[in-house]
């Protein structure tokens, strides 16, 4: 890797583990509040450090000044007992400057305790679903980002589904958004921490979420949401809403990878691009916008197999209440699929046009526009979940870079 590549990423990788106290929601833009912010309460932590900072220097500075030393200065050795204290103080206190509280595993001893028990972070949830459970069951649809979810949206809210008012340009719930991103920022993949101790601000998050996208909701209304990314977070938000219908929309991953979309700067968005935060770089390409915007069909290519991937897996867990849609079926066959999924709702399926929903069947397989080196090279990262989702894909595809 280059001098310049080199500390791009190492400025990068010190910006994750030291986020900035005024950081923003990805997903929405609007500034998170300050409980959410790092991994211990901001308040806690900035007086413990700075009791542990400054405490030392005071001890010190008071044994230079008392006149009763251990070693009477006049005495041969006599600053020894004064340096040794200060070096001593001053090592506490950078030590202290430079502490970053970690995350330490649920220990052995306190496993054993719960004794087969439920264990604070699962009766956290379910606390959670009690408070939620007089709105009744949502229908939840994800995908990955730009698979042209906003017609299913069009189509639920056609059925009398409401799907909230304050949505973004693809008609996402931008109050359930910043759930899911705080929800997959702070525990994906691995929510075993999550389950067993549960997390702090996560009530204040989610009670704020669902009253604000619920406002303006009709009386005994079925409601739901569409979040792209909902489906990385789905085994927290399948236990908040237990009863939830989720559907998830699937795409051709070409005609995806060659949609433009948010480099992997951030670390929520690298969860979302490989599935860990602290990634520096991959296949040789810094998590950089200049890296994007030279290879984003490859960059976009592995999100896709990431969320489709976790998309059905997540799913899968939830039996008869999960269901897939092609997104090339509802382009090809709006009625068709609206009537399966009414069917799969249980409500009565809508007179719909392809006009009325916006469809443009132009934008199915776009990729064959594209130079056949650029496809063939996405094509080698594709290849394998194409064929596991029932997509063609048998172009012979190119080396990646990095690779022999």
């Amino acid at each position: 890797m280059g001098v310049v590549a080199h500390l791009q990423a190492r400025i990068s990788g010190w910006a994750s583990a030291h986020p900035m106290r005024d950081e923003r929601y990805q997903s929405t833009g609007r500034r998170k509040p300050r409980a959410v912010i790092g991994a211990a309460p901001g308040l806690q932590d900035a007086v413990l450090r700075s009791v542990a900072l400054l405490a030392p220097l005071a001890l010190a500075a008071l044994y230079w000044v008392w006149p009763n030393d251990l070693i009477p200065d006049q005495q041969p050795m006599g600053r020894v007992d004064d340096i040794v204290v200060a070096v001593a103080c001053a090592c506490v206190s950078a030590r202290a400057a430079t502490y970053r509280p970690r995350r330490e595993p649920v220990n052995a001893w306190r496993a054993r305790r719960a004794g087969g028990r439920r264990v604070e972070g699962v009766r956290q949830l379910d606390r959670l679903a009690a408070m939620f459970a007089g709105h009744g069951p949502p229908v939840i649809v994800y995908n990955a980002a730009h698979s042209g979810s906003r017609l299913l949206t069009r189509m639920l809210a056609a059925m009398g589904v409401y799907m909230g008012a304050n949505l973004s340009d693809s008609e996402d719930s931008l109050d359930m958004a910043e759930l899911v991103e705080h929800i997959v920022l702070e525990h994906a993949p691995d929510y075993a921490r999550l389950f067993a101790e549960g997390d702090p601000a996560l009530d204040q998050l989610a009670i704020a979420a669902v009253t604000e996208h619920l406002v303006g909701r009709p009386p005994d209304v079925q409601w739901g949401w569409k979040h792209c990314e909902t489906g990385h977070g789905l085994p927290v938000i399948a236990r908040l809403f237990p009863n939830a219908q989720v559907i998830h929309l699937i795409r051709d991953g070409r005609d995806v990878a060659f949609s433009p979309f948010v480099a992997p700067k951030h670390p929520y968005w690298r969860k979302i691009y490989f599935g860990v935060a602290d990634l520096r770089s991959w296949r040789g390409l810094a998590m950089t916008q200049r890296a994007y915007r030279a290879h984003g069909p490859l960059f976009n290519a592995n999100r896709w197999v990431n969320s489709v991937t976790l998309g059905r897996a997540h799913g899968g867990m939830l039996g008869e209440r999960y269901c897939e849609v092609s997104y090339e079926d509802l382009v090809a066959d709006p009625l068709g699929v609206a009537a399966r999924i009414a069917a799969f709702l249980g409500l009565q399926a809508p007179a719909l046009s392809s006009e009325a929903l916006g469809v443009k069947s132009g934008r199915v397989g776009k990729w064959r526009a594209m130079p056949e080196a650029d496809t063939a090279e996405v094509l080698q990262l594709l290849a394998p979940t194409l064929s596991a989702f029932d997509y063609d894909a048998a172009t012979t595809p190119a080396p990646l870079p990095g690779e022999g």
